[in-house]
């Protein structure tokens, strides 16, 4: 009989069993003002294209307006006004995104200039946020597709 009838071999049998028991996550790469940044899928609960942000007087300078989104109503914030980043282009474009974060008790999205990339890491890789200061932009920097990029902290934006 064929090697390949006989169906996968031991060694590739644990090979495919380690592959399956390995913890993935998504990985967003993003541009806020040109920097490169990765953000932990499990960070954001949707992706939407610009829409309309109703202004709020007298409101704190990094919150861009309240946008709503399927009924649901979400403060949009300016990041780069938050934490050390660079400032975001002024105008929407074509790859403009807002991306709406999961948070239990706010309903928050932050605007991005584009979402580069999306890629599958393993989870140990992941840097924690518990390893971040609570305004700083940087949780920690992670490698992948062969180049090294810092982490967004997600958490220090509900600070």
């Amino acid at each position: 009989m064929d090697r390949h009838e006989s169906g996968p071999q031991p060694e590739e049998a644990a090979d495919m069993q380690a592959l399956l028991e390995t913890s993935q996550d998504d990985i967003l790469l993003i541009d806020i003002g040109g920097k490169k940044l990765l953000v932990c899928a499990r960070d954001v609960s949707e992706v939407v294209r610009p829409l309309p942000l109703t202004p709020v007087p007298m409101g704190p300078g990094h919150l861009l307006g309240l946008g709503n989104v399927r009924g649901q109503i979400v403060c949009m914030i300016d990041a780069s006004k938050i934490m050390s980043l660079p400032p975001r282009k002024q105008e929407i474009t074509s790859q403009t995104r807002f991306l709406i974060l999961r948070h239990p008790k706010m309903h928050v999205g932050i605007w991005v200039d584009a979402i580069d990339a999306l890629f599958r890491v393993n989870t140990d890789q992941v840097p924690e946020p518990a390893q971040a200061e609570a305004r700083e932009a940087v949780c920690g920097r992670m490698e992948v597709a062969g180049k090294e990029y810092d982490m967004l902290n997600c958490a220090g934006l509900f600070q």
